[in-house]
């Protein structure tokens, strides 16, 4: 082998000494953003929803399992606590919700108002007022549309329902008072304030 052919061997030997290195620095890099990426992703769907979610939903909205999936929003919990944000994960029985801490409501409470159709928020007044109240009693009250308000309603975790004979008893969920962001100390204090929100004037017979 000439000189030139040694220089041409040790100079292929050298690339190939540089490019190994760098293909596992690109594989730690990849391995290292893989977590982030999949809190990224939960953080995504739970801002999206509008509502909160179960971890299968998560998992089937970002297709990960269910090992990575209450790992993500554990970790994403953590990093919200630790931010200087209006925002938080908080976790609702079995579910989710990326929403506002409840010190800063009182500024998003506008934006909820218009979010809220008023028909909806007036039912929401109702129970809060009258709590507990039948479903059979508040049907008399506004209708057939109290079927499709309750589920709503449930649906935001807004209001919790128990069987009551033939019809159900419903009153305001431990969120109710922090989604409107009110401050009130006690029922009657709740009942005057959205009974201003949804102009109910008149008492119960």
């Amino acid at each position: 082998m000439d000189d030139g052919e040694e220089e041409a061997e040790q100079d292929k030997e050298g690339e190939k000494n540089v490019e190994e290195p760098h293909e596992m620095v690109k594989g730690d890099l990849l391995q290292a953003e893989e977590d982030p990426e999949i809190e990224q992703m939960v953080e995504a769907v739970l801002f999206s929803a509008g509502r909160p979610l179960t971890v299968p939903e998560i998992e089937e909205s970002i297709g990960r399992g269910r090992t990575e999936v209450r790992s993500a929003v554990k970790k994403l919990r953590r990093m919200y606590q630790n931010r200087k944000t209006a925002l938080e994960i908080s976790k609702i029985g079995r579910k989710f919700s990326l929403q506002l801490k409840s010190e800063f409501n009182k500024y998003g409470m506008q934006m909820m108002d218009e979010e809220m159709s008023r028909p909806l928020l007036k039912t929401a007044a109702l129970i809060a007022y009258y709590q507990p109240i039948r479903q059979s009693e508040l049907k008399k009250m506004i209708g057939e549309k109290i079927y499709d308000h309750v589920d709503e309603l449930k649906e935001k975790d807004l209001i919790l329902s128990e069987r009551d004979g033939r019809t159900y008893s419903l009153r305001t969920s431990p969120k109710f008072q922090e989604y409107f962001g009110l401050e009130a100390k006690d029922r009657n204090e709740l009942k005057k304030l959205m009974a201003e929100k949804a102009g109910i004037t008149k008492e119960r017979d």
